[in-house]
């Protein structure tokens, strides 16, 4: 079967579905963050790669459907919840699909994170119906889907590690190099090409007075920023 990608990244939830919801954060604002950074990393390092969605926007079942079939594998970004009781990383594989992928993604979470690892499980419709529980795997016919638990967005502990902006980071870029290694394509860290490392520079203001670029200046610096003045005629 011809497909148009080799992988479809699912933010879970969106718009009017808030999914799990935790500490002041909705899950469907993770799902989209976490989404974002492996497609937009993965489009990067030349990978076939789609997202069902890039914004917080109502998708319905059948359109997500429509979306992730158009693709070899589908990796569909949650966070669970369970009234601040219970943390950790789980990832759920069709009872019909080899569980390598759901297991390989788990462990790179879990060694990545430090978090635990509580299962890596398929779940049936009801026993004896040979079908998905699951929808996004019930219902996305050959596409191999992985979903993917990163924690609990209601327990303390998971929910302050991904809170760290870089521990985030951290933990989309090891899932997009692992899915590199599956899809075949040459993985390079973050601001790496040909073994050289890329700089971007960002200008932010221009003045015509002195005094007033020194005044940002300074209050760059306070943020952490590194800062310079250059001067152009």
């Amino acid at each position: 079967m011809s497909y148009l990608y080799d992988l479809m990244i699912d933010p879970g939830h969106g718009g009017k579905d808030y999914g799990a919801s935790g500490l002041g954060v909705a899950e469907k604002d993770w799902t989209l963050k976490m989404s974002m950074y492996q497609y937009s990393r993965l489009k990067e390092l030349g990978a076939k790669v789609g997202i069902t969605r890039r914004s917080d926007v109502d998708l319905s079942n059948n359109e997500r459907v429509k979306l992730v079939k158009k693709a070899r594998y589908c990796m569909s970004n949650h966070f669970n919840a369970f009234n601040n009781e219970a943390n950790g990383v789980e990832t759920i594989h069709s009872i019909h699909a080899d569980p390598t992928i759901a297991k390989r993604l788990a462990h790179v979470i879990k060694t990545t994170s430090g978090l635990k690892l509580r299962r890596v499980f398929s779940r049936e419709l009801k026993a004896g119906s040979n079908s998905d529980y699951y929808f996004m795997h019930r219902l996305t016919g050959s596409t191999q889907t992985t979903i993917v638990e990163y924690g609990f967005i209601d327990s303390k502990i998971d929910h302050a590690f991904y809170a760290n902006n870089d521990n985030f980071s951290r933990v989309a870029e090891a899932v997009v190099k692992y899915w590199c290694s599956v899809l075949d394509v040459p993985y390079l860290a973050p601001g790496r090409h040909n073994g050289r490392q890329k700089l971007y520079k960002v200008q932010v203001g221009a003045f015509t007075k002195k005094e007033n670029a020194v005044k940002l200046a300074n209050e760059l610096k306070k943020k952490g920023y590194d800062t310079y003045i250059t001067v152009s005629e």
